[in-house]
């Protein structure tokens, strides 16, 4: 990968961030605009962005590739719940702040963030690779995230067929046994695709601009979880991975998506849930914003 052209991948995304976040300092964002471009990519823009990146090239490489992701991608959530548990023990978090920091460590912007970058950074066949990761994602959100925030909450197996997995699988399945896809259909998801990048990045944007000053900067705890969301465990994993010989195309997405600042699930989870939704709220906004800084440090790493 080369650094130069990762970076400036990074700061046109940013750069297309900081336009959302004026737009809603500008009120041309509100919160009724925010709930809808929300809906749109959730349920189309994004879905669309990871079906169109079926028509990849078929490789020898890619399904072991798809493999390997996946399997270190269900290791790493594991070992992440682990560390999580242990500092938070350490650092004698109570019950409800406890349960959020696990949250945000462990449960990233896959989606929003995620998708946009793998694109920017890899073409399609890193949206594709993607997909692989938000399988795990959305596995262990419906269920561990669950149990998390309500132990005695029960696992509703719908929900792990939402548009996301639904999306995801059908990419996958479309790749693996080379089903032919018309080239107006195909041209129909890109281009609906396409705008998923700039409405991501500017929602994100428009997000950041709510943060509240005060809260953001008295809490220690947000430091520490953003310290080791943004930089320790990405790195960790770039350096586990590089160690165990594993080509850079896995090592970039798999460090790429553990980089990833947590997502907005987080506060919504906590918000439903009443467990610390300041906590969670906060969180997500620091390591959202800390992203624009440490995104380029983990790319920088990568390529050296």
């Amino acid at each position: 990968m080369d650094f130069m052209a990762a970076a400036n991948q990074i700061l046109i995304l940013f750069i297309i961030m900081f336009i959302g976040l004026i737009a809603k300092k500008k009120n041309i964002i509100n919160e009724t605009v925010e709930k809808s471009i929300s809906t749109l990519l959730i349920k189309i823009g994004l879905p669309s962005l990871v079906i169109a990146s079926s028509a990849i090239q078929y490789s020898s490489e890619i399904i072991p590739n798809m493999l390997n992701i996946f399997l270190i991608t269900l290791l790493s959530y594991v070992a992440i719940i682990a560390i999580g548990m242990l500092t938070s023990s350490l650092f004698k978090f109570d019950k409800n702040s406890g349960r959020v920091y696990l949250s945000l460590i462990v449960f990233a912007n896959v989606g929003f963030m995620g998708y946009p970058l793998a694109k920017a950074l890899y073409g399609d066949i890193g949206v594709f690779y993607t997909s692989i990761v938000n399988l795990v994602f959305t596995s262990f959100l419906w269920t561990y995230g669950i149990l998390l925030y309500n132990s005695d909450g029960k696992i509703n197996a719908k929900n792990l067929l939402n548009i996301g997995t639904v999306s995801s699988l059908i990419t996958v399945l479309i790749f693996i046994f080379q089903i032919p896809i018309p080239a107006p259909v195909l041209s129909a998801f890109d281009l609906i695709g396409k705008m998923a990048t700039p409405l991501s990045m500017i929602m994100i944007g428009s997000l950041i601009a709510d943060i509240n000053l005060k809260e953001l900067f008295t809490d220690w705890r947000v430091y520490w979880t953003s310290l080791l969301k943004l930089i320790l465990i990405p790195i960790a994993t770039a350096i586990i991975l590089k160690l165990l010989g594993y080509n850079e195309i896995v090592i970039g997405i798999c460090t790429l998506m553990a980089a990833m600042p947590a997502g907005a699930t987080n506060s919504i989870f906590a918000k439903e849930f009443d467990v610390n939704p300041t906590f969670a709220s906060v969180g997500v906004f620091m390591t959202t914003l800390l992203s624009i800084a440490t995104m380029p440090l983990i790319l920088y790493f990568l390529t050296i």
